[in-house]
Parts: C-alpha cells; sequence; structure tokens
C-alpha cells in the first residue's frame, strides 16, 4: 500500500543500527566522511521492487532503481532511463531509451529490460504494482534502444504510473522473490545486516557518482524510540518524527528539523462483510457510516494528537494532487446528530467492533476509541504488523482498520482505482478495495476518467467520483498531516512531496 500505504504497521521489535559495527577510520568513504545513516519508520516487507506498494519500500528502492520516467520532488514528470518519448497514435507512445546504462552489476541497459518488467511486474502473481499498468496492453522492443508502449485506449496517467515500474535486468524476470536489487540507480546493493539494516554504497552510473559515497538504511519502527535514537545524535536522517521531541530537538546544537509535505491522507475503511453479529448489518448502512465520521472528534485529533500539526481531511487526496476538490468541505464534528443517524438506522444502543491498525500514534487510536465509544460503537482496538495488516485485509477479515494512504502519483485516479473501484484483479483495478463495497456508477465515472485527454474533462470526472464515494462513506476521511525529518548538522536534504528518501540528492553540509 503510500501506492503507496503509510500505514506505520510493523512488529514492535526495533531495528536499531548499532555504530559500533564500523570503525571510524574504517567506514569513512572517499570524501572523508564516516557513512550516512538513515532512520527509516519500518522494516520493509520485502527488497522485490514489483512485489510491494508501501512508503518505506519505494523511499527505499529507489535508491537502487530507476523507471523511464521519474517524479521530480515537486510531483513533475521528467526523464530518467528513457531519454524522450513520442505520441505515435492515442494508443502508442514511442520511448527513447539512455544509451551506455549499465546495471549495477555490469550487465548493459537495454530494452529487454523494460519490457522483461514489464511482464514480471504485469504476470507475477504476487505482482502488487499491477494497478500501476492498467490499460497497457504490451511493450515492445524498438531495437536495443527504444520500446513502443501500446495501451488499450487512450492514457492519461501513462507517464505518471510508469515512475512506479521500477527496471530490473532481464535476468532476472524470472526470480522468484528479488532478495539484493540490482538496477541502474545511484545506489549499489552491499548487505542486509542481522538487525535488518540495509548497506548501500554510490557507484559510477550514468548520472555519475552521488556526493553521499555510502548509507545505512536503518529500520526503527517504534515512532518514540526512532525520535529518541535521532536525538541522542546517533543518526544522521530520521523520517516521522514525533510532535512531542520537536521542541527539544531545536534546543540540540547540531540538530534540526525540516517539515516534509505529506500526500497521505489518514483514513479508516468499513468493511460490512467483514463484520459479524449486528455490527455486520450496522455497517451495511451509510447512516452509520456517516454517524461514525460525525462523532470522531478530528480537530480535536489535530489538535491534541498532532499538536496542530495538520487539517482535518474534507477528502481522500492532497490539494496538490490531480483530483483534489476545493469545494468539498469536512464534514462537521456533531455527537447529537450522529447519535440520531445512529438511532435512525436501528441501533439507538450501539454495536461492537474490533479495529485494526498499524504503529501509529497510541494516543491517535485512543481517541477514535473514545470518539466512537461515546456514539455507542465500542470499538475494541488491535495492532498488527504491516504485513499482518495487510494479509487480513486483502482476506476480507477486518471489519474496521485505519491506516494512512498517499497518491504518490499525485493523480486521484491511483487511490480511487486501487481502493474504490471494483475489484477486477486480471485487470489491476480495486487490488486494495478492503471495504468490500462497489459502485457501478462510480466505476464508469473512473474508467472514463481513465480515457479522457482534456484535463478540465477529466478532473471534473475524479471529482464527480470522489463525490459520490463520500456520500456513501464505505472509507471515512480522517486527517491530513505534514512529516517531520531529523537532520544532524552535517547532511542537507531536499524535501519531496512524496517523501522518498533519495539519498543522491543529499549534500553534505561539512
Amino acid at each position: 500500500m503510500r501506492a503507496a500505504l503509510l500505514c506505520r504497521g510493523g512488529v514492535r521489535a526495533r531495528f536499531v543500527l548499532a555504530l559500533a559495527v564500523c570503525g571510524a577510520v574504517a567506514c569513512r568513504g572517499p570524501q572523508g566522511h564516516s557513512p550516512l545513516i538513515v532512520n527509516l519508520d519500518r522494516l520493509p516487507t520485502t527488497l522485490d521492487p514489483h512485489h510491494h506498494n508501501e512508503s518505506v519500500g519505494w523511499s527505499l528502492l529507489c535508491n537502487f532503481y530507476d523507471a523511464l520516467v521519474r517524479l521530480t520532488p515537486e510531483m513533475r514528470i521528467e526523464p530518467s532511463l528513457a531519454e524522450s518519448w513520442t505520441v505515435l497514435d492515442a494508443n502508442h507512445v514511442r520511448f527513447a531509451l539512455r544509451r551506455g546504462v549499465r546495471f549495477s552489476n555490469g550487465e548493459p541497459f537495454g530494452s529487454a529490460d523494460v519490457v522483461a518488467s514489464f511482464e514480471r511486474a504485469l504476470r507475477d502473481p504476487r505482482s502488487k504494482i499491477r494497478h500501476y499498468l492498467v490499460g497497457i496492453r504490451k511493450v515492445v522492443a524498438d531495437g536495443n534502444a527504444a520500446v513502443v508502449i501500446e495501451t488499450a485506449s487512450p492514457s492519461p496517467t501513462l507517464l505518471n504510473r510508469l515512475a512506479f515500474l521500477f527496471i530490473v535486468p532481464h535476468t532476472q524476470a524470472s526470480v522468484v522473490e528479488i532478495t539484493q536489487p540490482i538496477g541502474t540507480g545511484p545506489y549499489r546493493f552491499v548487505e542486509r545486516r542481522s538487525d535488518g539494516s540495509i548497506v548501500a554504497e554510490a557507484w559510477p552510473g550514468w548520472r555519475g557518482t552521488a556526493d553521499v559515497r555510502r548509507v545505512v538504511f536503518s529500520f526503527v519502527e517504534d515512532e518514540d524510540t526512532r525520535s529518541d535514537r535521532f536525538v541522542s545524535g546517533s543518526v544522521d536522517v530520521s523520517v516521522r518524527l514525533v510532535d512531542a521531541v520537536l521542541g527539544e530537538i531545536e534546543r540540540h546544537q547540531g540538530l534540526r528539523v525540516k517539515q516534509q509535505p505529506s500526500l497521505g491522507v489518514q483514513i479508516l475503511v468499513v468493511a460490512p462483510r467483514a463484520a459479524t453479529g449486528e455490527a455486520r448489518r450496522a455497517f451495511g448502512d451509510p447512516r452509520v457510516r456517516r454517524a461514525m465520521l460525525m462523532a470522531i472528534d478530528r480537530e480535536g485529533l489535530v489538535g491534541k494528537i498532532f499538536r496542530g500539526n495538520g487539517a482535518v481531511a474534507s477528502q481522500y487526496v492532497q490539494p496538490v494532487v490531480f483530483g483534489y476538490d476545493p469545494g468539498l468541505s469536512p464534514v462537521p464534528f456533531d455527537l447529537p446528530h450522529a447519535r440520531r443517524l445512529l438511532s435512525e438506522a436501528g441501533f439507538p444502543d450501539g454495536f461492537s467492533v474490533e479495529l485494526a491498525h498499524g504503529s501509529i500514534p497510541k494516543a491517535y487510536v485512543a481517541a477514535l476509541v473514545e470518539d466512537l465509544g461515546r456514539l455507542g460503537v465500542k470499538v475494541t482496538a488491535k495492532e498488527l504488523t504491516l504485513a499482518e495488516l495487510l494479509r487480513r485485509a486483502r482476506a476480507g477479515e477486518l471489519p474496521l482498520l485505519t491506516y494512512g494512504r498517499a497518491c504518490t502519483t499525485a493523480d486521484a485516479s491511483e487511490f480511487l482505482d486501487s481502493s474504490v473501484h471494483t475489484r477486477d484483479a486480471l485487470r489491476g483495478l480495486g487490488l486494495e478495495n478492503y471495504s468490500g463495497e462497489s459502485s457501478f456508477q462510480t466505476d464508469a465515472l473512473l474508467e472514463a476518467a481513465n480515457t479522457e485527454m482534456d484535463p478540465v474533462q477529466r478532473l471534473a470526472l475524479l471529482q464527480r467520483a470522489q463525490r459520490q464515494v463520500l456520500a456513501e462513506l464505505p472509507i471515512l476521511p480522517l486527517t491530513i498531516r505534514p512529516e517531520f525529518v531529523g537532520l544532524s548538522e552535517r547532511i542537507d536534504i531536499p524535501i519531496r512531496y512524496d517523501a522518498w528518501m533519495w539519498v543522491a540528492g543529499f549534500r553534505w553540509e561539512r
């Protein structure tokens, strides 16, 4: 899922890099700097670029792999392995490939690798990125230095989606599970240590050699521990610091914080068919779902849990995402009205249900439980690892779950096609439709948007689709918030809307 899922789910085990592993002299790179230590927020479920769709996976693997195109920090498309592209007709685009590129193992890059990567990502039963390939009929080589992509119909989001098809060597296309990344990206995979940390080194690829020559990615899933490690000075870069330590960091010489815009929206998924007893009947009624949204004091969540660093979500995407509807306002907090709706639906005494979540702030979960309890919905919260959360959600076993979802393609169709559209595994649609709900009318709007090349018309289609979903509320939009990245004084990083830790863009300060 951040697409990527932003769910901070995962085991409570704390994967912490021991700095003593490397001696100060032995680990210094060619420019005299010791390795950069980057703390990410959870252990990735896989290192296979086609078997995940989670934020930590994209953030990590973008250092090893390239796609034909890539998104800039401001979410604009630019060339990567494709130097340029030409629209041949409504259904065909030709991509001229960059020449002289090699994979980190020395193999030359060419059109066969692009074709093989596409086939693997599309056909592999374990692929988690098929929804990015919806509508692509085939990819064929045009010599060794170009490929032609044929779509079933005009595809307005083709370039955005291709940024998530990381290219592997054709010799790896038949590998069941890639455990040691081999790509054309700016870093070469060195090793995965027993504590889960990953060591990478820059190599002189097609971009030249990155400023940061050696980097260690460590994974600390508990957010308090992750923040404490940064404050202690044991890491250089740490993602998603908790709000409580921001003031303390300001008082530490040599440490600073950058605000990281986030594309993520925290959502609450309601799945009637996964529920039992009264909850099953209740969740099938849109009035109950609306009552739940009205009973959650989302402004209180932002004010108390996020200390004012965030906003109430009016919809499922952020303002920078194409498809955002500025005419929508958040559903107001109104507990008396919510109680009337619940009573009208036939549940004056409420019902009981279990809420599944990952490693999000405990106070956030507690507030959800308390607010829904005031409505009469007796919630028992259960924390799961990310892998277990996803597995059980896909299996239709979780009646209520909360996580963060981001449109990392910067287009609302990413969320709507994967999380709202009726499930259609063959076409890669609805693969994250954990609510199990569907609407032929919404599907029709989304499929029309997926072929509409006029941006004005397409925007209207996406906005209409989102309004229809918000009327039924199989998914409740909760909150949005920026993230905070901690930096030591010796490094500076560009701030990306997608929050990818693309280390080739980092620069030493001292």
